[in-house]
């Protein structure tokens, strides 16, 4: 089981700053404006990528990346594709969630891609987490005991089979999940740890916000 994340990815959108400081990254990487994000929080890059629009300007201070703005992929999806090309297995994406709908769904969606990758990845919102299982690059995820609190997990691919959650209120055992169904919402947290596996497709698992650190994933 792997806990910790070797690579920060830091985005524009609304940015948790109390939960990035309690993690330890290898790298961070400021994607387009979140390198004014990291700086109102007092925290610095080590590479900046994106086309700088939503910054306004192109960073000085460290080594950079640029793209045209007229380009096939988001600059979530670059930062992850750059982080695979340098070798990092494991990224945790933070300012990438919220605001507009259509950017969240990329987000998503360029997250499914880098796990489809063999990439392990999560994503940090304002008061929440989402990671995402794959036997591309992993199918169990174990989770801390928590008094209460929910998560839920839906289907990334056409279907997720073999999904399986024991520790939880609702136990769910070889359950297949279908990416039009709504059965993976809302399961609850008892004071047990969690463990969640996966057979075959790919699941989207929303969490609170908690500490990436506490979080183990694996190969069943």
């Amino acid at each position: 089981m792997n806990t910790g994340f070797e690579c920060a990815l830091v985005g524009a959108a609304s940015f948790d700053a109390g939960h990035f400081s309690h993690e330890r990254f290898g790298t961070t990487v400021a994607v387009d404006g979140g390198y004014a994000s990291l700086r109102k929080a007092g925290f610095a890059a080590d590479f900046a990528l994106g086309d700088f629009d939503s910054l306004g300007y192109v960073p000085l201070d460290v080594p950079i990346e640029r793209h045209p703005s007229m380009k096939d992929d988001s600059d979530t999806a670059l930062a992850l594709d750059w982080a695979r090309l340098r070798g990092y297995s494991s990224v945790a994406v933070y300012g990438a969630l919220g605001g507009r709908l259509d950017h969240t769904h990329a987000t998503i969606a360029a997250l499914a891609g880098a796990a489809h990758a063999g990439m392990r990845v999560a994503a940090v919102g304002e008061g929440n987490v989402l990671a995402v299982l794959s036997p591309s690059c992993c199918d169990v995820l174990e989770l801390p005991a928590l008094p209460s609190g929910t998560f839920s997990v839906f289907s990334l691919s056409d279907e997720a089979a073999g999904v399986t959650e024991v520790g939880a209120k609702y136990a769910a055992e070889g359950v297949a999940l279908r990416s039009d169904v709504t059965l993976g919402l809302s399961n609850e947290f008892v004071g047990r740890p969690v463990r969640i596996e996966l057979a075959s497709g790919m699941l989207a698992v929303y969490l609170p916000a908690l500490p990436l650190s506490s979080m183990r994933f694996g190969r069943r």
